[in-house]
C-alpha cells in the first residue's frame, strides 16, 4: 500500500505543470474512462532497496512540446519526492503520455 502523502506530493508536483490536461487512467479499457482526477489511478510505484521508481500516466494538451513537458513532471516529482523524504531514497520517475487533448479556445 503506497503512503497517501506520497499520491499528494506527486499531484501537487504536477498539476502546476504547464501543457499537462489530466492525469490518465492506467487501469482504462476505453477512451472514456481514460481521463482522471484519481492520482491513484495515474502512479504505478515500484520499490527496490533504496530506489522508488515512479511511472505517471498524463494526458497533455495537443501543441506542446512533449519532451519540455515530460522532462518538468519528471524534475518536479522527483525533487518533490526526494525533498519530502529528505532524500533518503532515490527516485526514478517515467512520465507516460497515454493522450493528447485539444485545447478549447
Amino acid at each position: 500500500m503506497i503512503d497517501e502523502a506520497i499520491y499528494d506530493v506527486i499531484k501537487n508536483a504536477i498539476v502546476t505543470v504547464p501543457g499537462v490536461a489530466s492525469f490518465a487512467n492506467f487501469y482504462a479499457n476505453s477512451q472514456d474512462q481514460l481521463k482522471t482526477d484519481d492520482i491513484t489511478k495515474a502512479v504505478e510505484l515500484t520499490s527496490n532497496d533504496n530506489t522508488n521508481r515512479v511511472k505517471v500516466h498524463v494526458i497533455l494538451i495537443n501543441g506542446v512540446n512533449i519532451k519540455d513537458v515530460i522532462n518538468e513532471v519528471q524534475i518536479r516529482v522527483k525533487y518533490e519526492l526526494e525533498k519530502q523524504g529528505q532524500f533518503l531514497r532515490n527516485y526514478v520517475v517515467d512520465v507516460a503520455v497515454d493522450d493528447l487533448e485539444i485545447a478549447n479556445h
